[in-house]
């Protein structure tokens, strides 16, 4: 779940899911090898010719298959990639590293008047699709556009703290601020348009679109250089397996989404996968206006009774890791010391009994044994990384006596759920990273603001930190407030936080991509080259 246009995300049933229904303890999970055989089997029978006659078509075009298409997921939905692909921002945040803010539009800034004002040096050079240079007026206006949009005030906080912003000659900006706003460099990597919600500086440009379907085109006047692409298409397919199948066949060049379990079979002498690390993390968020979660102790007892290593060992085949809350692990103020959740089960036990929760006190049904406690978690449909992660919970929490039962609905139905905050719990990948600010719009104070924190959780003591951290110009202050925020969230936890998770791009070999570890791929299209030598072309 992401605000904001951050470049920053359906298919058949799998494992027995029929939704809407209640996933239970023994549901039998289709098996992925099988799925992925099959799958390149098939494109296998008419692999070359479909491949020759893909490559003579495709030269300076790059087809990109998103899959799971039915809502558009984060990072990995067609609108983030027109927008990665597209708009820029004045910064940009340092995602692969420790989430400090870098240049971009803007090639550098410094605080005045106490932090109530920040001055930024514009990049030269830069021109919007338009054809409008982009110096300080235009800066300006765009940012003002910004600013204007409910949505992004919502999405970044900082925003609603500028009083005005002006231009200081043609390369300079003003940014004046109603209180100091440590967030507000970071947050300025929104994408700028000028006009047009399309009319940005990026390297390409957006020509047309149909849902989830869009065309590119190559930005000829872009500042860094032109791109070798000259066209990207996106198309959008209903299930992995059919967008791996058109991988396979050379009818698309990339799927957006491979999952832990399927890269070794995807990756072969056509196909590289890419992994990267992402700011994103699974948890069960917990609807604090319920009465079952009102509880803090209730809350940590869930987290004790959740064996991580086994979850990311069993579902994520290692890659991840463990998420005891929600401030992302590599950002640099966060400190290693504050011990995470142990996995304690006896603990776990303890203090449910405690919080009244005894075995029996929710009676048998038909469908379900006697339990100390249920709940019912919303999951969205055919997200199938979503229920595996669901039925490895469930049967873990059922060793201590908890009963969770999945609620499996339409991804659609799910989001627009999700946002209403009409659901008990809800097993959600959510982005917490890299910035400070991301958790800090949703799990804020709910009685004191309005905005994404569709939870309802509140905690006194963690909106002060919170607010500690917004406030602090300073890295030692940031650094003293930061760890004292991260207790406060262990003792009175929001979610179940499970891992912090990882992504994998599929793409053909006809493309030759930058060597950059750890960096997703898809943010630097306008690098990638056409490879000659690739199998593909040597099928022609």
């Amino acid at each position: 779940m992401d605000s904001g246009g951050r470049a920053s995300e359906v298919g058949g049933p799998i494992g027995g899911l029929r939704p809407p229904s209640v996933l239970r303890r023994r549901t039998t999970l289709r098996v992925w090898c099988g799925v992925i055989f099959l799958a390149s089997a098939a494109a296998g029978i008419t692999a070359c010719e479909s491949r020759s006659q893909a490559a003579a078509q495709r030269r300076g075009v790059l087809r990109i298959g998103v899959p799971e298409s039915g809502v558009n997921r984060a990072e990995l939905g067609t609108g983030s990639l027109i927008t990665s692909s597209t708009l820029e921002g004045l910064t940009q945040v340092n995602a692969s590293v420790d989430g400090r803010a870098l240049p971009r539009l803007a090639e550098s800034w410094r605080w005045e008047n106490g932090g109530r004002r920040l001055r930024l040096v514009l990049r030269q050079g830069v021109r919007f699709h338009d054809g409008t240079a982009l110096d300080g007026e235009a800066a300006a206006s765009a940012l003002r556009l910004a600013i204007a949009q409910e949505g992004n005030r919502a999405a970044y906080p900082s925003l609603s703290d500028i009083t005005n912003v002006a231009a200081d000659g043609p390369s300079a900006l003003v940014i004046d601020l109603s209180q100091p706003s440590a967030f507000l460099p970071e947050e300025l990597d929104f994408p700028l348009t000028l006009g047009p919600p399309t009319n940005g500086t990026g390297p390409f440009r957006l020509v047309s679109r149909n849902g989830s379907s869009a065309e590119l085109v190559r930005f000829d006047e872009y500042y860094l250089g032109a791109p070798e692409i000259e066209r990207i298409e996106i198309r959008p397919f209903d299930t992995l397996r059919t967008a791996w199948t058109n991988l396979l066949r050379g009818e698309v060049d990339v799927v957006t989404d491979v999952p832990p379990d399927a890269v070794e079979f995807i990756s072969n002498d056509a196909v590289q996968v890419v992994p990267f690390a992402r700011s994103y993390q699974f948890l069960i968020g917990f609807n604090a206006r319920r009465p079952i979660f009102r509880s803090p102790q209730v809350r940590r007892a869930l987290n004790l009774a959740v064996n991580r290593e086994a979850l990311i060992s069993r579902v994520l085949q290692g890659q991840g890791q463990p998420a005891t809350g929600p401030l992302w692990p590599q950002h640099w103020a966060y400190d290693p010391n504050v011990q995470p959740y142990p996995f304690d089960p006896d603990l776990a036990a303890s203090l449910l009994d405690g919080a009244g929760f005894k075995l029996g006190s929710f009676p048998s049904t038909e469908e379900a044994p006697p339990a100390r406690l249920r709940f019912t978690c919303m999951i969205p449909a055919n997200f199938s990384l979503h229920e595996r992660l669901g039925l490895e919970v469930q049967k873990q929490l059922f060793d201590i006596g908890v009963d969770v039962q999945f609620e499996v609905i339409p991804a659609a139905e799910y989001d627009r759920r999700l946002r209403a905050g009409l659901f008990e719990s809800v097993l959600v990948d959510l982005i917490s990273g890299p910035t400070f600010g991301r958790p800090f719009i949703f799990w804020r104070s709910a009685q004191q603001f309005h905005g994404l924190n569709v939870f309802g959780y509140d905690s006194l003591q963690s909106e002060q930190f919170f607010q500690a951290l917004r406030r602090s110009m300073n890295e030692a202050a940031i650094r003293s407030v930061t760890p004292r925020l991260q207790r406060s969230l262990l003792e009175d936890p929001p979610a179940l936080f499970l891992a912090w998770n990882s992504r994998a791009r599929a793409i053909s070999r006809h493309f030759r991509i930058p060597d950059n570890p750890g960096r997703d791929p898809m943010l630097v299209i306008r690098q990638w080259t056409e490879n000659p030598d690739s199998p593909v072309t040597a099928i022609e």
